[in-house]
């Protein structure tokens, strides 16, 4: 069994490779992405086994994303070919309109991963980890997906398994704000340890200054695991009693998607290895720094010397000699 299970969807994400609106562009880059496959691969990179619930379209692009899974050693057992949906995709828009930041166009209704459901949770195979880990996303893609999500959160629950949850809120893929207040705090009742940012905070607690997000959500839902990410401020964490604060590690910015993931992936390896709070907080940073340097969310994620390199020469003069 692997050590932590992860559910959600796949895709496959056309990059510009030019900056500016789409209807100018010309030639894009094709990557594997999606926020819980990304966070698996971060995961094993780093030495921790992860497995995928999922499904997948009977297609080009469905193997595309399975066997770019499989080569990287996450566990595929559990994903699901759909041979009458799509497998999702989406183009990235970067620097334009505002510079700096990446849009993107989604073409995922209807997709394979949006008929997940609970059939497709297995609770042995959930029960069996050390985390479970899904998101805001999975939740707004389908209520069939969403009872999935709901349903491995209850299962890691019920079997004392660690639920790891990112809010990831995407108002692309939510019809009412007011839905997804209502989903994403019933699924904080099911969460050990959480990751959002200022704006998720204020959408879901009513507040934004630090020390009241930690307290609102210790209070309203006893989460005492939290991460708040604050972009290129850092990030901050409360922490069974501690609270730290990590800068963030200023790079070159090519495409910032997938930032989050790698944070999240990396934060939670570091953290079943063994390193405090504030050492699986710099490594996560750093690893979000070193995905956003390229196009795509998955290639940079670091592996161990990957970090080590990055974390002993970052600001220092590389010697080539």
């Amino acid at each position: 069994m692997p050590e932590v299970v992860a559910l959600g969807e796949p895709l496959v994400q056309f990059n510009a490779v030019t900056d500016g609106p789409l209807r100018h562009v010309t030639y894009f880059e094709k990557h594997a992405t999606g926020t819980e496959a990304n966070v698996c691969v971060a995961l094993v990179r780093l030495g921790v086994s992860c497995g995928l619930i999922t499904r997948l379209g009977a297609d080009e692009f469905g193997l595309f994303i399975y066997n770019w899974l499989r080569g990287e050693g996450v566990d595929v057992s559990h994903i699901r070919f759909d041979p009458e949906r799509p497998t999702g995709i989406y183009f990235v828009q970067r620097n334009y309109p505002i510079p700096g930041v990446s849009d993107v166009l989604y073409y995922r209704r209807g997709s394979a991963a949006s008929a997940l459901s609970p059939d497709d949770v297995d609770p042995d195979y959930v029960g069996g980890a050390r985390v479970f880990h899904t998101t805001g996303i999975t939740m707004a893609i389908s209520d069939t997906a969403r009872s999935a999500a709901f349903k491995g959160l209850e299962i890691a629950r019920g079997k004392g398994v660690i639920t790891s949850f990112d809010v990831n809120y995407r108002k692309k893929l939510w019809t009412r704000v007011e839905d997804a207040v209502n989903v994403l705090s019933r699924a904080l009742n099911f969460v050990d340890i959480v990751f959002l940012d200022e704006d998720e905070a204020s959408l879901l607690l009513g507040v934004s200054m630090v020390d009241d997000v930690f307290k609102e959500l210790r209070s309203r839902f006893g989460i005492d695991k939290i991460v708040l990410k604050l972009g290129v401020k850092g990030s901050m964490a409360y922490w069974e009693g501690r609270v730290v604060k990590v800068d963030a590690f200023r790079v070159p910015v090519k495409d910032p998607i997938g930032a989050g993931d790698a944070y999240a992936g990396v934060f939670l390896a570091s953290i079943l290895r063994g390193h405090d709070v504030e050492s699986a907080m710099r490594r996560a940073s750093a690893a979000a720094a070193m995905v956003v340097m390229v196009r795509g969310d998955e290639e940079n994620l670091p592996r161990e010397d990957d970090l080590r390199r990055f974390l002993e020469g970052y600001g220092r003069q590389v010697d080539l000699r």
